[in-house]
């Protein structure tokens, strides 16, 4: 027991820790729940405080006991037994430690690789011109970790190597459910090195959800067509859970186990995708938005413009990696603009705010983006003393966005942290979406955040944006988002399709070279969105002045109560300010009212209170406080316990689930125990499992079949090779070929064998798609041939007597070179395949070719010819006869081999 818990002992504080929490229930209007104190109290069920309130509990801990508690604490213990347990096992008092130092770099950012047109291309730029410049920082690790842009691409190439030997083809999906940690950033450029498409989703954070986090994550995944799940030990059992629901994934693995030397020969377009961005709320029809690497660059590219990216930027995030504005915003940014990022991870960031702040100060942050309520917690929660010494001078940008931002929430930030040393005018609004990449709207940097008070009730009631008078009470306040990005429109229309005047409420709608293509495998939802002249609706309301948007909010969540347009981040905001309502839990919607033709207001908020008396209270002060602000009382106030409003992984509300709860009835319903759940989900997947038994035991059956097969015919080759002269153990072969592909349900077929002239040799030059490559050959071509080299029969090791023998003799080197073999051959009367060099699989366009057949084939004059193999399917392409008198022949043979090979499988594909 460390010793500052040895003079006073665990029952002291035991007994502290318990009055702790009784004091914090009662400041929060809880006193109900101070009986239920109790070292088996759950937080969340018993007591009602989340996560945020096990902040301020860590906070308050801390300073009781003067020791240092583990960042998890906040988030994971479930009990006031295991808080208690951390703090006699947190090693002592408090320590003074220094904190990672972050090393600037020691040169200018370099240009921006303006020539790059994939990220692979930005990465590979920046890794050959400063490729020991430090990308990365992780200053969560007890000693700090630091990625280079060298670092990075050796990683990444190594996982992307072990994904392409476990057979992950070109535009799979993989899956990446990794923590704020280096492995994301291997894992993420990895698959792209591979050819793969990422798909980021967030990990599991809370045993007690862990059944709605499987079947969230079950649905997105199935909807992915996921061949790869990238994870880590800690959620093992879950990946295991969501395994069995998953018919297209081949494998749950880590970067540690992918990771091998090789280097993955997939070619990057940009239009292929970069990545899938499911939307926070994607419940039973997930929406992958589908972002190439022209959108992802435009939009980064936009970006910097918009905040005049400097040479000495530096940025800081503690954003989760698998959002967009993490991704996007902050990591991609910072990657292509050669910009050194300090990532902290969210738990670093909610266990202590000013965690991000003093990132800030140590890395001389110029550039974060972040959420509204991000800067909200600042300003509200994080105590004085943590903030001694602060420097927030060097933060020139600070990017407010992905939710509502309030005026408010700007008002008390800039205000707590001018003496800081942060600007007003460092704050910038903005407007983006996933649909846009992640940014689409900026207004103009330095100048203060311009706030726009509009009348209500013509806004509400005419969709006109009215300004305000001085003294108006009935206002409303938006924040301005700025302008369209440099090659981005954006058009406001009404109910009608046209277009919305200055001031005068639309729907948004853009376009622009960030705008995603469309849902991934949702073709329904694709059309819903797209218009037929390239726009794109966002779903949200907004309106037009002085040449500057102003969001005003969901499409879908706008409650109309007669004739009125409510916004229910409004109704929201006043139901929070309600003492004993907890703030940020409620959720506001309308549900439609058959006998009047309305919407009823629906308020949802989530209470620790239980006694009957202190709830009418809180209810009667909901009613009276919306009516304050928006002018009509909510026509329904459920007071539910907390954890009961559905939230999104970035913890934005989803009203639309809680509506839907409501109008069932099942909002009350009581969470499960974690193992309750975990055994409810393994019974609902025993049928799965057993399916997949079943399935992967006639598979083995069949491969076991099939290898018998093929060993039967291998021998039979094999052995007629080594005893019969060579074109009578070819015929052999060729017949033992025939009958395994018969045998195997393949049926084989062959074009243009006229085109092999008869008794002359020729240099067959083919593509690999398969391991049988060989024996394919055999069973097509009538002949018997001779292969260039043994690298073709890595599971067909019998027909070793096809390879060309190698010389003997005095010749140089011992055995002779490849092209000597293959004169030999060819001068035997033999025809010789040539196979490309590098994995099987490869298209035609990006074979390597050795060019000792080209050779061979040029001094001994005899004819090359393209072979495409695809499946049982063998076509002979027409003769490439050699020029000897011209000096760049070789090269000229490998490239029209090449091109006609390309043109070969294409026929092959469109037949």
């Amino acid at each position: 027991m460390p010793a500052f818990t040895k003079q006073v002992g665990p029952a002291v504080v035991e007994e502290q820790t318990l009055a702790m929490v009784r004091e914090m229930l009662v400041e929060l209007g809880s006193k109900h729940a101070v009986e239920k104190v109790t070292p088996g109290a759950s937080f969340d069920r018993d007591l009602g405080l989340g996560s945020l309130e096990r902040v301020e509990l860590l906070v308050r801990s801390e300073a009781r006991f003067g020791v240092q508690l583990p960042d998890d604490v906040a988030q994971e213990a479930e009990t006031v037994g295991e808080w208690i347990d951390a703090i006699l096992g947190s090693g002592g008092p408090v320590e003074t430690k220094e904190r990672y130092r972050i090393v600037p770099p020691a040169r200018l950012a370099p240009p921006e690789p303006v020539a790059a047109t994939t990220l692979v291309e930005a990465l590979r730029a920046h890794a050959e011109v400063e490729p020991d410049r430090i990308h990365i920082h992780l200053p969560e690790d007890d000693r700090g970790q630091d990625i280079t842009y060298r670092e990075l691409l050796d990683r990444a190439s190594a996982v992307a190597a072990g994904l392409v030997a476990a057979g992950l083809g070109r535009e799979q999906t993989v899956a990446i459910m990794l923590p704020t940690c280096a492995d994301f950033f291997y894992a993420f450029f990895g698959v792209m090195l591979a050819g793969g498409i990422a798909v980021p989703i967030y990990p599991p954070a809370r045993p007690d959800k862990i059944e709605e986090y499987v079947r969230r994550q079950v649905l997105i995944l199935r909807n992915a067509e996921i061949r790869f799940l990238i994870t880590f030990d800690r959620v093992k059992a879950v990946s295991q859970l969501m395994r069995a629901q998953l018919p297209s994934l081949i494998e749950v693995t880590n970067v540690a186990a992918l990771s091998r030397p090789g280097a993955p020969f997939k070619a990057v377009e940009p239009a292929d995708l970069g990545f899938i961005q499911y939307t926070s709320g994607s419940t039973g029809d997930p929406k992958g938005v589908m972002l190439t690497h022209a959108n992802i660059l435009a939009n980064v590219r936009g970006i910097g413009q918009a905040v005049k990216v400097r040479p000495d930027d530096v940025v800081v995030t503690w954003l989760p990696l698998y959002h967009d504005m993490g991704l996007i915003g902050s990591w991609l940014f910072a990657l292509y603009h050669a910009a050194p990022i300090t990532v902290l991870s969210p738990l670093a960031f909610l266990s202590r705010p000013e965690r991000w702040l003093w990132a800030m100060h140590d890395a001389g942050g110029t550039l974060c983006p972040a959420p509204n309520f991000s800067y909200e917690l600042c300003a509200r929660k994080i105590p004085d003393r943590a903030l001694e010494g602060l420097n927030l001078s060097s933060w020139r940008v600070a990017i407010n966005a992905g939710e509502a931002v309030l005026p408010d929430t700007i008002a008390r930030f800039s205000k707590r942290f001018a003496k800081y040393g942060f600007r007003a005018e460092s704050m910038l609004p903005c407007y983006g979406l996933a649909e846009s990449s992640v940014a689409l709207a900026f207004p103009p940097i330095d100048r203060r955040p311009r706030i726009d008070t509009i009348r209500r009730e013509a806004y509400e009631q005419y969709g006109r944006a009215e300004p305000a008078t001085p003294g108006e009470t009935n206002v409303m306040r938006f924040v301005s988002a700025g302008s369209p990005l440099p090659q981005h429109e954006a058009r406001l229309v009404d109910e009608q399709g046209h277009e919305a005047g200055e001031r005068r409420q639309g729907k948004l709608l853009f376009r622009g070279l960030s705008r995603t293509s469309g849902y991934y495998r949702n073709p329904a939802a694709t059309a819903a969105a797209m218009t037929p002249d390239g726009w794109m609706d966002s779903g949200d309301l907004a309106y037009w002045a002085d040449g500057e948007l102003f969001i005003t909010g969901r499409l879908k969540d706008c409650i109309i109560k007669s004739g009125r347009n409510i916004i229910p981040q409004e109704v929201e905001a006043a139901a929070s300010e309600v003492p004993g309502v907890r703030r940020g839990c409620v959720a506001a919607f309308g549900v439609t009212d058959p006998a009047t033709g309305t919407e009823r207001i629906v308020v949802v908020a989530e209470t620790r209170a239980v006694a009957a008396e202190e709830l009418r209270r809180i209810e009667a002060d909901v009613v009276r406080g919306v009516e304050a602000v928006i002018g009509i009382p909510p026509d329904k106030v459920a007071l539910v316990r907390p954890q009961t409003v559905p939230k999104t992984s970035s913890g934005k509300i989803r009203r639309a689930e809680t509506k839907a709860l409501f109008v069932a009835g099942k909002l009350e319903g009581r969470q499960r125990a974690p193992w309750v759940q975990i055994t409810s989900l393994w019974l609902e997947n025993a049928g799965s499992w057993l399916g997949r038994a079943a399935q992967r035991a006639r598979e083995r059956a069949a491969e076991t079949w099939i290898a018998a097969l093929l060993s039967l015919a291998s021998l039979a080759g094999g052995v007629a090779l080594q005893v019969l002269p060579l074109r009578w153990g070819g015929r052999v072969l060729h017949w033992s070929a025939r009958w395994f592909l018969f045998a195997t349900g393949q049926e084989v077929e062959v074009a243009g064998l006229e085109k092999l002239e008869a008794d002359r040799p020729a240099v067959l030059v083919a593509n690999h798609p398969g391991r049988l490559d060989a024996l394919i050959l055999a069973a097509a071509l009538p002949e018997t041939f001779l292969l260039s080299d043994s690298g073709a029969l890595a599971s067909l090791r019998l027909l070793e007597p096809l390879v060309v023998e190698p010389l003997t003799g005095n010749q140089a080197p011992p055995g002779g070179t490849q092209k000597q073999r293959i004169q030999r051959g060819l001068a035997a009367g033999h025809s010789v395949v040539v196979f490309p060099e590098g994995p099987r699989g490869e298209p035609a366009w990006r074979c390597r070719f050795r060019l000792d057949g080209f050779h061979a084939a040029l001094e001994t004059g005899a004819p090359v010819h393209p072979v495409a193999i695809r499946r049982a399917n063998v076509t002979v392409g027409e003769a490439i006869q050699p020029e000897p008198e011209n000096r760049r022949e070789v090269i000229r043979l490998r490239e029209a081999v090449r091109e006609a090979l390309g043109r070969l499988a294409q026929q092959k594909a469109d037949a």
